[in-house]
C-alpha cells in the first residue's frame, strides 16, 4: 500500500531525484576544494590574453539549435545558471534587460545540470527575452571551467572570453554594461 507521500511521486521522480542526490553527494569533495578558490576570483576578471571561447552548442526548448560558433563577429554574452540557484534567478532580470536593450549583443542562459523539463517549468515563471538552453549533463559547463553558479562569460567578436563574472551582477549598468558594449567596437 502506497504511504500518502508516496502517491505524489512517480518511481521514475523518485529514480531521478536519488540520483540528483548522488550525483550531487559526488560532487561535494570537488565544490568543497574549489570553493575558497572560486569565492576568492568572484567579481568581474578581464582575460588577458583572451582565450578562444570552448565550443557550445546547445539546443533551446523550442528547438531552436544556438552554435557559438556561428556567432563569429557579434559579442555573446553566456550565462551558466540553474534554477536552484537564488544568485542566478535574480540577476535574471539584468541580462534580460541588457539583451532587449541592445539587440545586438547575443544573451544565452545555460542552465547547467537542469532538465528541459525542469527549464521549461521555470520558463512559464519568468518572463525572460533571451534563450534558456539546458545543459542537463552539465557538458558545457565542464567544458567551459564553471567552478560554481552563476559564471558568466563575454566572448568577443573574434570569439574569445574577454570577460568573466563569478557571481551575480547588473548587467544592464554601468560599468559591465559598458565593458560589454565596448567589445563591439573592438
Amino acid at each position: 500500500m502506497l504511504s500518502p507521500t508516496d502517491a505524489f511521486e512517480s518511481v521514475p521522480s523518485r529514480t531521478l531525484n536519488r540520483r540528483r542526490l548522488l550525483a550531487c553527494l559526488a560532487a561535494l569533495p570537488f565544490l568543497a576544494a574549489t570553493a575558497p578558490a572560486a569565492a576568492a576570483s568572484r567579481g568581474l576578471q578581464r582575460l588577458q590574453p583572451r582565450p578562444s571561447a570552448p565550443k557550445l552548442r546547445l539546443t533551446a526548448l523550442d528547438g531552436k539549435i544556438y552554435d557559438l560558433g556561428a556567432q563569429q563577429g557579434r559579442v555573446v554574452v553566456v550565462n551558466f545558471w540553474s534554477v536552484y540557484c537564488g544568485a542566478c534567478k535574480a540577476e535574471m532580470p539584468a541580462l534580460d534587460a541588457l539583451a532587449r536593450q541592445h539587440p545586438e549583443v547575443a544573451v544565452w542562459g545555460v542552465a547547467a545540470g537542469d532538465s528541459p523539463e525542469t527549464v521549461a517549468a521555470f520558463a512559464e515563471t519568468v518572463a525572460v527575452g533571451f534563450p534558456l538552453l539546458p545543459d542537463p549533463q552539465m557538458h558545457a559547463a565542464s567544458a567551459w571551467s564553471v567552478p560554481v553558479l552563476p559564471v558568466t562569460d563575454v566572448i568577443d567578436p573574434q570569439g574569445r572570453i574577454a570577460l568573466r563574472m563569478i557571481g551575480e551582477a547588473h548587467w544592464d549598468q554601468p560599468p559591465l554594461r559598458d565593458q560589454v558594449l565596448a567589445l563591439i567596437a573592438g
